[in-house]
């Protein structure tokens, strides 16, 4: 007769972690959430029977949608809304590279299909930078470490 085992849940966990990166919508989430607080249940208790351990993973994958549905979406929204419509404020954070050199603290660089003015040290052409601020049309930039 076959046996679960501890691992078997941590498996099935990293199957349902797997299938909520490549699948859309956040389901899978909670299930591998349950699955790993499964798992640990019946490392905890060995002797622990499939009932109890299903009931474990329903619960807790119930609990965590419950819990993390609303973080999440608060996460979601709030990143989401910061930076839909200002596509510069979007470029805040990203490393780039220096199309022009900057001279008199002043550039260019080009992200995607778009040239952008840069503000910041003088710096030869080729440098990476990473954009701090976003203004208008010009980003201030420092050298990216």
């Amino acid at each position: 007769m076959f046996k679960v085992v501890f691992w078997h849940w941590w498996a099935l966990a990293a199957v349902l972690l797997v299938l909520e990166m490549t699948l859309p919508g956040v389901v899978f989430l909670f299930l591998a959430v349950g699955a790993t607080v499964a798992g640990f249940a019946l490392l905890a208790g060995p002797g622990m029977g499939l009932e109890w351990q299903l009931g474990v993973f329903a619960v807790v994958a119930a609990a965590s949608a419950v819990v993390l549905k609303p973080l999440l979406r608060q996460l979601l929204d709030r990143n989401a809304a910061r930076t839909i419509n200002d596509r510069t404020e979007s470029l805040v954070g990203k490393t780039v590279v220096l199309d022009s050199p900057i001279i008199g603290g002043r550039g260019r660089v080009k992200i995607g299909d778009g040239s952008w003015s840069v503000v910041g040290p003088d710096m030869a052409a080729g440098f990476k930078v990473r954009v701090v601020k976003a203004e208008g049309a010009e980003l201030t930039v420092e050298p990216a470490p």
